[in-house]
């Protein structure tokens, strides 16, 4: 539900009085008493930040009451300041404020009007009411900034009127549309139990909301507002409004208005000590004026107001290259840091006469705006949590931001503590991103401080909680999350954040219990959240769902693409897992290549070594306290090198990683392995074993380990009981499942595996992983019938499961199933993004069909032979499958398959062994014209006499005797053996070459 605060301290010199005597008697006469200065600030707020809080015409109402004030009311334009849009970020707004507060004095009058959201939240009962600046987040946390708290403005109107100030307010508040309908209700009766020493003009009761316009433009309060003061409102026409012919006007044309267009309530509010008192005198031709000229200007107004600082501001021109170079740093985003950025030139510009306050003061907003705005903008994208992270530069560097706006502000700024809470988040965040473990306690004391700043912050607890649990400390991650959540009960993020604590002990089905309670499947944040953790259970069509579901709110989210492309991968759909990767790269490449995996990324796409290289230096450049990327260059150098320089260099690079991050468990199997190669066996323990101390309660440092003792050290008995330490922390981990049954099966003990796996699959009934494994190991003791049973309920589980497929495909075979492998096998071929499947395919069906012309009969053979043309059609599957039709005396169909394939892409001798076939079948068809045209054509692109084809084809022209001498340069020992019969159909043979 969308919100307008129209705060409008909206005043003329006026007398307070009583509003409790009854309503009809004389109006009294305004008080004669000396007016001071008329000030005002006007604020409206339709174009938020976020997209989720736009609204239509609050800024269209901002500018029709600026130009009421200075057109009807003859305020002057330097004694108003108009923020609209963009320029309302809260900075501005309290900055304003502050000024506003110092230049005021007694017998003053001051107006203050904003137009934008407003919300409360209820902190542990204790309401606390906010005004939403453009820089305001969409998720309820308003103490990370982009707001003005009712407190604060309380606050400074009870000290104006100390002063002697007189303040006026008007609030257009609770705009239908707003996401937090109750909280901007809520909201407007925090306001009617406010402000009791202005007087408020309010758009609707507590429980009902403001309706805007598109007829008027307008939200209906604010356009009825200005055409009552403006004279409409003056019922007994004797030029002067009491604050109760504004109140009666108010209600009759908004209530109507709204009643009519949107059959709704809504019922303005004007509150004042007497509301017999006269609000202000009119004139007969002050609501032509309003209408007929303040309506037509209101696009102008609202141009003039974000325009930015002009040479045509000074009286003394020569001061304009001063403003040129600061609008020139601006700009070219040069805001501090060298001599020529934009607060430096501010800071010499507050010295120098020829320049007027009201440009240095405009030369302070704009930077306050574009600083607080871009910091602010990357704290809300924190919040959002929906969305990829930047790196950690990009913290320090908003960080630094809003060191400067700190500085701009001035000891005395009225949001100095939240924008110093802020400033350390994101300090202590830019060591989060970076991983970089060494640092953490300092961003720790960071956050501590900043809670101190900011208690109920509560994405500064999330923040906290999330460097606790980095630290494995995960009972005091736990408070923390605890606390954002129950600060803020709408926010998805410290959910999700207490799913991720129980994840990371791998308590998934706690994780799962979290969410679905709190969120259930809403969000994008709790969709990504179940995803990933149904991923790590092995549940990959479930957690592909998941992700899907992302994208259909959400289909440039990054996060969720590269976890579908990963997704497909573990299935084996290396097409499909290309095909989301390759968007992801589109939506995010660096963070897409990075969650990709350098070296990863470096092996799909067949980078040469040297660029390769290249790269991972790049990637050490970009992130240098990032751990994994040094970790990948040292696996890059164990690998790829041998000089004892290049793994020393490496051994260093592991020992970096692992400084960074100490919990880096890759990164000490990675220097295991590295130091056994360099000949120290003991050094290369104690790494592995530095890596399960480190990570004492998670799988992969046995797994590591494990894996080191079974190919290294020969020791299968410790691999066993280190695969199945890590069966224990994770009972879900499937490459443990994988190397124990690769061990069992490789040792002939499958029964071992049939026993393991069906203990898992005893309590994990939905993993298609663990009846894979399970038909592969039937597989292998050629149970194809249990193989069968087993790939079928893999695929049964997950129809995509491209693994499944290929292996049920293979078991089909095995049993003359053949009809029923050619969905599955060709599924499998179509899924792979490389020639690698299809060839294991089609070798594997070349080789069944090789063995059953022994034992099967000629139609299998012929099936098999089709299926493997059919998953991959082209030249030399098409040469198998056109000689096996020609050798079973089926000529017609083998010429049609040769000739199909017969290309220029070809090689030369693929397409003179197809023309061999040709040949051969047209003479079996008795066809002399075909049989002479691909003879002669195989002898021009083959030089090298076939003798036995050239005696089968003189003979078959009718020339004996040369036929007859042709086939004496023919070995003869071949006429004797049953290669013969591999050469030739029994036709050809029988006439031409035994006759």
């Amino acid at each position: 539900m969308r919100q307008v605060l129209v705060y409008t301290f909206l005043f003329l010199a006026s007398t307070v009085f009583s509003q409790d005597k009854a309503r009809g008697s004389k109006p009294q006469a305004t008080s004669t008493a000396n007016e001071g200065t008329k000030r005002a600030l006007v604020i409206g707020v339709s174009d938020y930040q976020e997209t989720a809080l736009k609204l239509n015409y609050a800024d269209n109402d901002a500018a029709l009451f600026k130009n009421y004030l200075s057109e009807v009311e003859g305020l002057k334009d330097d004694n108003i300041k108009l923020l609209i849009n963009e320029d309302a970020v809260a900075l501005n707004i309290v900055q304003e404020l502050k000024d506003l507060f110092n230049a005021s004095q007694k017998d003053d009058v001051l107006y203050l009007y904003f137009a934008g959201h407003g919300d409360v939240v209820d902190d542990f009962g204790q309401k606390e009411g906010f005004l939403l600046a453009s820089d305001a987040n969409a998720h309820q946390e308003y103490y990370s900034g982009g707001v003005l708290t009712l407190n604060l403005l309380n606050t400074v109107i009870n000290n104006l009127s100390t002063k002697g100030v007189k303040v006026y307010l008007i609030l257009d508040a609770c705009r239908s549309g707003f996401v937090f309908e109750d909280g901007t209700q809520k909201n407007m009766g925090t306001i009617q139990a406010m402000f009791e020493n202005s007087s408020k003009f309010l758009s609707c009761g507590s429980n009902e909301l403001s309706y805007e316009s598109n007829d008027l433009k307008h939200g209906y309060f604010t356009y009825y507002l200005v055409k009552g003061l403006a004279g409409n409102a003056d019922s007994n026409a004797d030029q002067s409004i009491i604050f109760r012919e504004i109140d009666d006007y108010l209600y009759d044309n908004v209530n109507t208005a709204v009643s009519k267009k949107h059959n709704k309530t809504q019922t303005p509010i004007v509150r004042t000590k007497n509301d017999r008192a006269v609000l202000k005198n009119v004139k007969p031709n002050d609501n032509l004026i309003a209408f007929e000229t303040l309506s037509k200007s209101i696009e102008n107004t609202k141009k003039l107001a974000a325009r930015g600082i002009k040479e045509t501001d000074l009286k003394d021109k020569t001061a304009g290259a001063t403003i040129k170079k600061f609008r020139d740093a601006i700009e070219r985003k040069s805001y501090y840091g060298k001599s020529s950025s934009a607060y430096e030139i501010y800071k010499t510009s507050i010295n120098d006469v020829s320049i007027p306050d009201a440009v240095t003061n405009k030369m302070k907003s704009t930077l306050l705006k574009l600083l607080s705005s871009e910091a602010q903008a990357l704290i809300n994208l924190y919040i959002d949590g929906t969305k990829t992270l930047p790196y950690s530069r990009e913290f320090s560097k908003q960080s630094k931001h809003l060191e400067i706006c700190l500085e701009l502000m001035g000891e005395d700024g009225f949001l100095k503590d939240r924008i110093k809470a802020s400033q350390l988040l994101l300090e202590a965040y830019a060591i989060v991103r970076t991983n970089n473990y060494s640092k953490f306690p300092r961003a720790k004391r960071q956050l501590q401080q900043a809670i101190k700043l900011e208690p109920r912050a509560a994405y500064i607890h999330n923040a906290l909680g999330e460097v606790y649990n980095e630290l494995k400390v995960y009972d005091s991650a736990f408070y923390h999350y605890n606390r954002a959540k129950s600060l803020i009960a709408s926010w998805e993020k410290p959910v999700t954040s207490i799913s991720d604590n129980f994840m990371d002990q791998y308590q998934f089905e706690d994780a799962k219990n979290t969410l679905n309670q709190a969120l259930g499947e809403k969000g994008v944040n709790a969709n990504l959240k179940l995803g990933e953790i149904n991923e790590k259970q092995g549940k990959l069509a479930v957690a592909e769902s998941f992700y899907k579901k992302v994208l259909e709110t959400n289909p440039n989210n990054s996060v969720a693409l590269q976890s579908l492309s990963r997704i497909q991968k573990l299935k084996g759909n290396t097409k499909a897992s290309l095909e989301w990767y390759n968007k992801a790269v589109k939506t995010d490449s660096i963070n897409s290549v990075f969650g990709y995996g350098l070296l990863n990324y470096i092996k799909d796409n067949q980078i040469p070594e040297d660029k390769a290289e290249l790269l991972l230096l790049n990637a050490i450049d970009y992130e240098p306290e990032n751990s994994v990327v040094y970790s990948e260059y040292a696996d890059f150098l164990r690998l790829k090198k041998s000089k004892l320089s290049q793994l020393r260099l490496a051994d260093s690079l592991y020992r970096k990683s692992i400084g960074l991050d100490p919990y880096n468990a890759k990164a000490y199997a990675g220097r295991g392995w590295l130091l056994s190669t360099m000949r120290k066996p003991l050094d290369a323990k104690a790494s592995f074993e530095a890596a399960i101390k480190a990570n004492i309660n998670s799988p992969e440092p046995y797994f590591y380990y494990a894996h080191y003792a079974k190919n290294q050290l020969n020791d299968t008995e410790k691999s066993q009981a280190l695969y199945f330490k890590a069966l224990d922390k994770n009972p879900y981990f499937i490459p443990a499942y994988e190397a124990l049954i690769s061990f069992y099966n490789s040792e002939n003990q499958q029964d071992k595996s049939i026993a393991l796996l069906n203990s898992a699959i005893e309590k994990f009934t939905d993993i298609p992983d663990f009846y894979h494994l399970l038909g592969q190991t039937y597989f292998e003791t050629k149970d194809f019938d249990n193989a069968i049973k087993a790939f079928e309920k893999a695929v049964s589980i997950d129809a995509t499961f491209v693994k499944g497929n290929k292996s049920l495909g293979f078991s089909q075979v095995e049993t003359n199933q053949t009809e029923k492998a050619a969905s599955n096998l060709i599924s499998a071929s179509q899924s792979s993004a490389d020639s690698n499947t299809t060839n294991e395919i089609i070798e594997y069906l070349h080789t069944k069909a090789r063995d059953k012309s022994k034992f099967g009969t000629p139609e299998d053979v012929t099936k098999l032979y089709k299926l493997a043309y059919n998953i991959e059609n082209n030249g030399n599957t098409a040469l198998v499958y056109a000689n096996h039709l020609y050798l079973i005396n089926n000529p017609d169909e083998a010429l049609k398959v040769a000739l199909l394939n017969i290309s220029k892409t070809n090689s030369k001798s693929l397409n003179a062994d197809l023309l061999r076939v040709l040949t051969k079948a047209s003479i079996d068809l008795n066809n002399l014209e075909n049989a002479d045209y691909y003879y002669n054509y195989l002898t021009k692109i083959d030089k090298t006499t076939d003798y036995l084809l050239a005696s089968v084809y003189l003979k078959f022209k009718g020339n004996f005797s040369e036929g007859e001498a042709m086939r004496r340069k023919v070995d003869q020992t071949l006429f004797r053996s049953n290669k013969l019969k591999e050469l030739y159909s029994t036709n050809t043979i029988t006439k031409y070459i035994l006759n």
